[in-house]
């Protein structure tokens, strides 16, 4: 039995090699999927018809001669299933359908609102069963969460015809649908972003500060992200009292005049408490606001603890929706 179940896991193992292989290099033919992962080309050969036969791989039709010999080549079949994407905002929520070769087939409004728990939900699921009827069966779900929302904001009472249960949108989906759901932060995408453009490893110690209907707060120190309590800004506003930062007259009309005077003072906390090299700021689209709050926390911070705050734009590209549905897709193939 332990040979035997061995040799199912390197079997697995060999699976999952030759998809990703296919995935980092599309189009290689089964000789060269042998070459790059010094498997044998009999197992290649035998792995392949599996997973064509399977409907996961499907030969490109790209036929080329070279020493008188025909080549083929394998792609991922986008038949084999589709990806929805959901963007879940304060103001709209929206889903787009890919396949799995990454095309966007239908992009469509959930709704126009905020929608949280089994409103939320019953939307997605009822959207899923409408664009996938009788097209590409679901293979997995990825929820986006904009602004400053968290997964754990969204709850909803499943019941599973024995039980009820206060669950999140995550796992009832997952019992629901019975796919892999994956789930992101927009703003974490602009972080990596800025990240990727500038290497440095000074910003192995940082902070993100995400300011919208509330503060919410991360923090990597040497790379690794440090837990934080989700109303963490709230205490720190407790803790420090009085605002560093007084918003300007006009600035008081506004619904989220206080914000920029909380992230002041969870900014000055958690330079306090770790030392961070760098503070990445977002939902603050105006510089000038960035500007007076770079000026108050130059007169509370040691010149040693000041940080340097780069402004991430809120605003996402279109393509990471394409971005996230290739990570999904990969999860989904892990599996296969």
């Amino acid at each position: 039995m332990i040979r035997k179940r061995g040799l199912q896991d390197v079997k697995r193992r060999n699976r999952q090699v030759i998809i990703q292989t296919i995935l980092e290099n599309d189009g290689l033919s089964r000789v060269e999927i042998a070459q790059r992962t010094e498997l044998s080309p009999s197992t290649v050969s035998t792995l392949v018809a599996e997973l064509i036969g399977e409907g996961i791989l499907t030969e490109s039709g790209s036929h080329t001669t070279t020493a008188g010999r025909s080549r083929t080549g394998l792609t991922i079949n986008a038949g084999f299933g589709a990806v929805a994407v959901v963007e879940i905002g304060r103001k709209e929520s929206s889903m787009t359908i890919f396949d799995m070769a990454l095309r966007p087939l239908v992009t469509s409004v959930l709704a126009q609102e905020y929608l949280a728990g089994n409103e939320l939900f019953e939307t997605i699921v009822e959207a899923v069963h409408t664009s996938c009827a009788g097209k590409l069966p679901l293979a997995g779900i990825g929820l986006l969460f904009q602004e400053d929302m968290r997964e754990s904001d969204f709850h909803v009472m499943y019941s599973t015809g024995i039980a009820s249960a206060n669950i999140t949108l995550k796992e009832a989906l997952t019992s629901q649908l019975r796919v892999p759901v994956v789930e992101e932060f927009s703003q974490s995408y602009t972080v990596k972003q800025a990240l990727a453009e500038r290497p440095d490893p000074a910003k192995r110690n940082s902070a993100h500060v995400s300011v919208g209907s509330s503060v919410v707060v991360s923090v990597t120190v040497e790379g690794r992200a440090v837990p934080l309590r989700k109303d963490f800004y709230k205490d720190a506003v407790k803790l420090l009292g009085t605002p560093l930062y007084t918003p300007e007259p006009q600035e008081k009309e506004r619904p989220w005049a206080d914000l920029p005077a909380h992230a002041c003072n969870v900014i000055a906390l958690l330079c306090m408490m770790f030392s961070l090299n760098t503070v990445f700021l977002s939902g603050l689209e105006e510089a000038d606001a960035v500007r007076r709050l770079e000026t108050r926390l130059g007169e509370i911070l040691a010149k040693d603890r000041m940080p340097h705050i780069q402004l991430l734009r809120t605003k996402q590209p279109q393509h990471w929706k394409g971005v996230f549905a290739q990570r999904i897709r990969a999860e989904i193939l892990a599996a296969q």
